[in-house]
């Protein structure tokens, strides 16, 4: 079955080449990478174009990465879609481990695995202690965790993009909603940077008014028709 992995980018230009190397880079290959640079105004755009054939490149004015995710999944062509993103790294089994999981259960729609957060190498000494994780090696429900069947993904619909920032979690909430059967592999299928430039970290206070905006649409999805 042909995979296809979306990696959406704004101003990654630090990160984004080791991103694409993890997803090139797997014991299973990846059908397509399809890339969508979301109006960077750093140097991503050049990293991405020396990748050449070996990835899709899509630019976009700079529209959060819901939309760039959307994007790609308008033109992917995968019957299988996986996402990584562009500051974190899949270990180099993820998709053959989650494919085995998938050919082994057709009924299965989704498999996430474990994450294993770390503070960039490149994160300053004095500033590495307050990003240390409490917990490293923990179950990922992350969008880049996830390896799910097209047809699966498109019967819980696309991603709110009027939620920029927790966008996976509504989607997530809403699919398992609508009866998504998910399983896990017991490895480490990520890796999750952290580094100053984490946008859950720095905006936490957007973040949170958006996973209460998600909540109440969740909630109000559940209610009956008036």
């Amino acid at each position: 079955m042909l995979v296809s992995v979306i990696i959406a980018a704004y101003n990654s230009e630090a990160y984004v080449a080791e991103a694409i190397e993890s997803v090139l880079g797997q014991t299973v290959p990846a059908g397509e990478v399809i890339v969508i640079d979301d109006g960077s105004t750093d140097g991503t755009s050049g990293i991405l174009a020396r990748f050449g054939d070996c990835i899709i490149a899509l630019n976009q004015t700079n529209s959060g990465q819901a939309v760039a995710v959307n994007k790609g999944l308008a033109m992917a062509r995968g019957e299988l879609i996986g996402f990584c993103d562009a500051d974190d790294l899949w270990t180099a089994r993820k998709l053959e481990l989650q494919l085995a999981l998938l050919e082994r259960n057709s009924d299965v729609d989704a498999v996430f695995g474990k994450v294993q957060q770390f503070v960039s190498p490149d994160v300053p000494e004095d500033q590495r202690e307050r990003l240390k994780p409490a917990v490293e090696i923990m179950p990922g429900e992350l969008k880049q965790c996830m390896l799910i069947r097209r047809d699966a993904l498109d019967r819980a619909g696309p991603f709110d993009e009027s939620l920029p920032a927790t966008f996976f979690i509504a989607w997530l909430g809403r699919a398992k909603q609508g009866g998504l059967n998910s399983a896990h592999v017991d490895d480490i299928v990520v890796r999750r940077r952290l580094h100053l430039g984490n946008g859950g970290r720095t905006n936490t206070e957007a973040q949170n008014r958006e996973t209460l905006l998600a909540l109440r649409k969740a909630i109000k999805a559940q209610r009956p028709p008036e």
